[in-house]
Protein backbone atom coordinates (compact mmCIF):
# COMPACT_ATOMS: atom_id res chain seq x y z
CA UNK A 1 0.00 0.00 0.00
CA UNK A 2 2.90 2.70 0.87
CA UNK A 3 4.97 1.70 -2.45
CA UNK A 4 1.79 2.09 -4.65
CA UNK A 5 1.25 5.54 -2.57
CA UNK A 6 4.52 6.58 -3.01
CA UNK A 7 4.58 5.60 -6.97
CA UNK A 8 1.47 7.59 -7.19
CA UNK A 9 2.99 10.27 -5.67
CA UNK A 10 6.01 10.52 -7.89
CA UNK A 11 4.15 10.04 -10.85
CA UNK A 12 1.98 13.17 -9.92
CA UNK A 13 5.32 14.84 -9.15
CA UNK A 14 6.43 13.79 -12.80
CA UNK A 15 3.71 14.72 -14.24
CA UNK A 16 3.33 18.06 -12.99
CA UNK A 17 6.81 18.88 -13.83
CA UNK A 18 6.97 17.88 -17.63
CA UNK A 19 3.92 19.86 -17.91
CA UNK A 20 5.26 22.55 -16.39
CA UNK A 21 8.21 22.53 -18.27
CA UNK A 22 6.07 21.95 -21.61
CA UNK A 23 3.88 25.07 -21.25
CA UNK A 24 6.86 27.56 -20.33
CA UNK A 25 7.07 29.91 -22.57
CA UNK A 26 10.01 29.27 -24.85
CA UNK A 27 9.77 25.69 -24.59
CA UNK A 28 10.42 23.28 -27.40
CA UNK A 29 11.31 19.22 -27.45
CA UNK A 30 14.61 18.87 -27.83
CA UNK A 31 17.02 15.46 -27.60
CA UNK A 32 20.37 15.62 -27.02
CA UNK A 33 23.03 13.24 -28.39
CA UNK A 34 27.10 14.04 -27.16
CA UNK A 35 29.35 13.47 -29.74
CA UNK A 36 31.15 10.63 -29.71
CA UNK A 37 28.25 8.61 -28.18
CA UNK A 38 25.10 6.33 -29.73
CA UNK A 39 22.13 7.08 -27.40
CA UNK A 40 19.84 10.23 -27.31
CA UNK A 41 17.98 10.97 -24.32
CA UNK A 42 14.98 13.17 -24.60
CA UNK A 43 14.31 16.57 -22.92
CA UNK A 44 12.80 19.59 -23.15
CA UNK A 45 14.66 22.91 -24.28
CA UNK A 46 13.61 26.30 -22.92
CA UNK A 47 14.73 29.52 -24.37
CA UNK A 48 16.14 32.07 -21.42
CA UNK A 49 17.91 35.49 -21.16
CA UNK A 50 20.97 34.67 -23.43
CA UNK A 51 20.94 31.18 -22.72
CA UNK A 52 18.81 27.50 -23.34
CA UNK A 53 18.37 25.45 -20.71
CA UNK A 54 17.71 22.07 -21.62
CA UNK A 55 15.83 19.73 -19.23
CA UNK A 56 15.76 15.62 -18.97
CA UNK A 57 12.45 14.54 -19.81
CA UNK A 58 12.55 11.91 -17.58
CA UNK A 59 13.56 12.98 -14.25
CA UNK A 60 12.08 15.35 -11.05
CA UNK A 61 14.54 17.62 -11.03
CA UNK A 62 13.61 21.14 -11.52
CA UNK A 63 16.90 22.53 -12.61
CA UNK A 64 18.33 21.78 -16.30
CA UNK A 65 20.67 19.58 -17.11
CA UNK A 66 22.55 21.68 -19.39
CA UNK A 67 22.62 25.02 -20.51
CA UNK A 68 23.82 26.77 -23.45
CA UNK A 69 24.87 29.89 -23.35
CA UNK A 70 24.63 32.01 -26.51
CA UNK A 71 27.51 33.75 -26.90
CA UNK A 72 29.28 29.59 -26.70
CA UNK A 73 26.74 28.14 -29.07
CA UNK A 74 27.64 27.55 -32.58
CA UNK A 75 25.56 25.58 -34.90
CA UNK A 76 28.04 23.70 -37.14
CA UNK A 77 26.02 21.55 -39.61
CA UNK A 78 22.79 19.99 -40.17
CA UNK A 79 23.33 15.87 -40.13
CA UNK A 80 20.16 14.50 -40.66
CA UNK A 81 16.92 15.33 -42.05
CA UNK A 82 13.69 12.91 -41.58
CA UNK A 83 12.03 12.57 -43.92
CA UNK A 84 8.04 14.09 -43.56
CA UNK A 85 6.00 16.55 -43.51
CA UNK A 86 5.15 18.97 -40.64
CA UNK A 87 6.83 16.82 -37.90
CA UNK A 88 9.71 16.57 -39.96
CA UNK A 89 12.86 15.99 -37.50
CA UNK A 90 16.19 17.94 -38.30
CA UNK A 91 19.36 17.02 -36.16
CA UNK A 92 22.08 19.75 -36.34
CA UNK A 93 25.40 19.03 -34.54
CA UNK A 94 26.93 22.25 -32.64
CA UNK A 95 29.89 23.25 -30.97
CA UNK A 96 30.82 24.62 -27.33
CA UNK A 97 33.71 24.92 -25.71
CA UNK A 98 33.51 21.86 -23.59
CA UNK A 99 32.59 20.09 -27.10
CA UNK A 100 30.12 18.95 -29.12
CA UNK A 101 26.51 18.08 -29.07
CA UNK A 102 23.76 16.78 -31.45
CA UNK A 103 20.56 18.15 -30.89
CA UNK A 104 17.27 16.92 -32.77
CA UNK A 105 14.24 18.84 -32.56
CA UNK A 106 11.31 19.97 -34.92
CA UNK A 107 11.73 21.93 -38.14
CA UNK A 108 9.90 24.64 -36.48
CA UNK A 109 12.04 24.28 -33.31
CA UNK A 110 15.15 24.53 -35.33
CA UNK A 111 14.20 27.69 -37.36
CA UNK A 112 13.63 29.52 -33.87
CA UNK A 113 16.97 28.31 -32.22
CA UNK A 114 18.82 29.54 -35.81
CA UNK A 115 17.18 33.04 -35.34
CA UNK A 116 17.39 33.23 -31.67
CA UNK A 117 21.38 32.66 -32.43
CA UNK A 118 21.62 35.20 -35.09
CA UNK A 119 19.66 37.87 -33.02
CA UNK A 120 22.28 37.97 -30.67
CA UNK A 121 24.35 41.38 -30.33
CA UNK A 122 27.58 41.17 -31.73
CA UNK A 123 30.35 39.54 -29.94
CA UNK A 124 33.58 41.10 -28.84
CA UNK A 125 34.23 44.73 -28.05
CA UNK A 126 33.46 46.76 -30.66
CA UNK A 127 34.12 51.13 -30.36
CA UNK A 128 31.62 53.26 -32.49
Amino acid sequence: MVLALVAGLLLILFVVRVRRLAHRIGSFECALRPAGRREWTSGIAVFGVGRVDWYRLVSLSLRPDRTFARDDLEVRERVHRSPGGADQVSEILCSLPGGEVHLAMRRESLAGLVSWLESAPPRGDYFV
